[in-house]
């Protein structure tokens, strides 16, 4: 038995509530950050992400090890990327939606997670998921179709100086 294949029954035996699961789903996430593409690792991560009855903190945990280590796979990609976006449009605990929303920067040239992305950051009814989907589309970079965005934001009461500050970065012109 590997390492990931130890850690993942470890988690399983653990009552849905221990601490130890975060603990847990933390050592996988640096299994993927050594090897980004370990198709156990991502299966585990993605599965916990969209689990809405696992331990809120062990999702959290999921989606950021999806954020800070995303796959180099096209495969394994869209599979990360449709977990968290999946978790993002869900009826799901506001904090989990805000870490899944701050996740899909790596995944944002999918035209469907950019389009959800979009959509979050200009009309999500939780501030802190347009908030972190805000960041998330200035850790993606620059494109045509992101800085469009950032200019439909221009008028926005929240998100309007901090959508000019990244188009200012990125090199463009804020809307005026």
């Amino acid at each position: 038995m590997d390492r990931t294949e130890s850690l993942i029954d470890q988690f399983r035996a653990e009552p849905p509530e221990s601490d130890r699961r975060r603990e847990l789903v933390a050592g996988i996430g640096d299994i993927l950050a050594d090897r980004p593409d370990h198709p156990a690792a991502l299966t585990f991560l993605a599965s916990v992400t969209e689990d809405t009855e696992e331990y809120e903190l062990a999702r959290i945990e999921a989606t950021t090890a999806l954020r800070l280590s995303p796959p180099t796979r096209d495969t394994h990609r869209r599979r990360a990327g449709r977990a968290l976006l999946a978790v993002m449009r869900g009826p799901d605990e506001d904090l989990v939606r805000q870490y899944a929303a701050m996740a899909l920067g790596p995944y944002a040239d999918d035209p469907e997670i950019h389009d959800a992305m979009a959509a979050a950051v200009l009309s999500d009814e939780d501030q802190l998921v347009r908030d972190n989907a805000l960041a998330a589309l200035n850790h993606a970079g620059p494109s045509e179709s992101r800085a469009e965005v950032l200019r439909r934001l221009a008028d926005d009461r929240a998100l309007g100086r901090e959508a000019a500050r990244i188009l200012t970065a990125w090199g463009g012109e804020p809307a005026l």
